[in-house]
């Protein structure tokens, strides 16, 4: 699987998400552009989208202008579903088997 393939993007993003609602903390706006900034803008968009209507995360919101469409995201979370998705879902476990495989054969990932 390619480092850009949804559902390794989607793993990534709700893995990190899990990670800070156990701390007690939220994603800030700027971790989250940052991740983005990995991925073309539109792609990035669609799968916050997609992850938000799945209801996997909350806080993005879609809005429909003239010049097109634009996301805001505000206090983004993983949700329950996001998190039962994240660990019983078998796609999500290829990610996962994937990443591990990955980052023993290349160390420092």
């Amino acid at each position: 699987m390619a480092k850009d393939d949804y559902f390794v993007v989607m793993y990534l993003l709700l893995k990190r998400l899990y990670g800070l609602l156990k701390q007690g903390k939220q994603i800030d706006d700027k971790e989250l552009d940052e991740l983005g900034r990995q991925y073309n803008q539109d792609y990035w968009n669609y799968i916050l989208y997609n992850l938000n209507n799945e209801g996997y995360i909350t806080g993005i919101q879609r809005l429909q202008t003239l010049s097109g469409d634009s996301f805001i995201h505000k206090n983004v979370q993983i949700t329950p579903a996001g998190i039962e998705y994240l660990f019983s879902n078998s796609m999500m476990e290829r990610v996962k088997n994937t990443l591990k495989d990955i980052k023993s054969i290349v160390p420092g990932i």
